[in-house]
């Protein structure tokens, strides 16, 4: 299985993507995305490749919307 939580493909400059993001958009739309995406996965799973990695993909994305509603500041 590929490395989901930190590939190499998402990690080419100086700062990782989700990161970048972050900075880019804010702390609100990156958590829609992580929650759309981690659906997406869900969706999907083992219909366009491994299951098993669709699903860590999604968790991962999970465990990063809760990460961000932790640090999140109102």
């Amino acid at each position: 299985m590929h490395n989901v939580n930190h590939p190499k493909h998402y990690n080419q400059g100086q700062i990782e993507v989700i990161d970048l993001m972050l900075k880019t958009f804010g702390t609100t739309a990156v958590i829609d995305f992580c929650r759309i995406n981690a659906f997406k996965y869900r969706m999907r799973a083992g219909y366009k490749g491994d299951a098993a990695e669709d699903i860590a993909k999604a968790m991962w994305y999970e465990d990063k919307v809760k990460e961000l509603f932790a640090t999140f500041e109102m």
